[in-house]
């Protein structure tokens, strides 16, 4: 207890002890002494549940709040990935396009990892699939939104306005329950 120091708390009459952040290498005043760190692990904590702090190397871009790596050109911040693709390319993406990352890491721009889908509904296609593939082994098999079970298409009812498939007795059972609340 010898790094602990007592303090007045500005609007109470108790002291408060107080002491040196527990974060290694940090000597700042520990502000939250429930937690026993400084007011800047304390925020870092907060933003990213980590004391260690995640910059970049200077010129390797920027995180945004997505989690894509962003880098400055030409005066504007573009996604990282959109401009490994368009460099391969050798041109811009069209109108529409968008780039799915196949591991799902928005970090990962290795070349392999990166396609390119033509419109936001084949992307969103893309990802339906892979929950599925991942959840029941099965890419083809649909999420019913009721009781959040994976079954085949052809056993689900399809609403084709709004383009999900769910089972018919999960909506009649959500109806009655909505019915009778």
């Amino acid at each position: 207890m010898s790094n602990l120091i007592t303090t007045q708390i500005k609007r109470g009459p108790k002291p408060m002890a107080r002491g040196i952040c527990f974060v290694a290498g940090c000597e700042s005043m520990a502000d939250h002494p429930t937690s026993g760190i400084c007011h800047m692990h304390y925020k870092r904590m907060q933003r990213t549940g980590s004391t260690e702090s995640n910059r970049r190397q200077r010129g390797t871009g920027t995180i945004t709040t997505f989690g894509y790596i962003a880098i400055a050109k030409d005066g504007k911040k573009k996604q990282a990935h959109v401009l490994i693709v368009e460099a391969i390319l050798g041109h811009e993406l069209p109108a529409g396009a968008e780039v799915h990352h196949v591991d799902g890491d928005r970090r990962n721009n290795a070349n392999a990892n990166l396609v390119v889908c033509p419109s936001k509904a084949y992307h969103k296609m893309l990802h339906t699939r892979q929950d599925a593939l991942l959840a029941c082994g099965n890419a083809d098999y649909r999420k019913c939104p009721f009781c959040k079970q994976y079954s085949a298409p052809e056993s689900m009812t399809n609403n084709k306005s709004s383009r999900y498939f769910y089972h018919a007795a999960c909506k009649t059972s959500y109806n009655q329950q909505r019915k009778s609340a």
